[in-house]
């Protein structure tokens, strides 16, 4: 039983990083001049980069032997959150979050 209130709570927090993009992205698409799609571009690029680094790192991990395969729901969540914080920084660094 806690192992299935441990699973709801890990979905639960995942569909709120999915919201907080999808409102994030929403709010840039309504101002659709160039500066959202450079943060938009720029948040993409930085968050490919960064699952290409952590997808070496868990390459080399299982290679190691120590450990099993990656848990793509990890995975998952682990992008999305990194999504979410370079949105945030390139709209603070190019735009107004008001």
């Amino acid at each position: 039983m806690d192992i299935t209130w441990i699973s709801f709570a890990f979905l639960a927090a995942f569909a709120i990083l999915l919201a907080l993009i999808g409102l994030m992205l929403v709010s840039l698409a309504r101002r659709g001049d160039e500066r959202s799609r450079l943060i938009k571009t720029k948040a993409m690029s930085a968050t490919f980069l960064c699952t290409v680094a952590l997808l070496v790192v868990e390459t080399v991990r299982v290679q190691a032997g120590d450990q099993e395969g990656t848990n793509p729901f990890w995975l998952l969540v682990a992008v999305s959150f990194i999504f979410l914080v370079f949105l945030i920084v390139y709209k603070k660094k190019f735009g107004d979050l008001g």
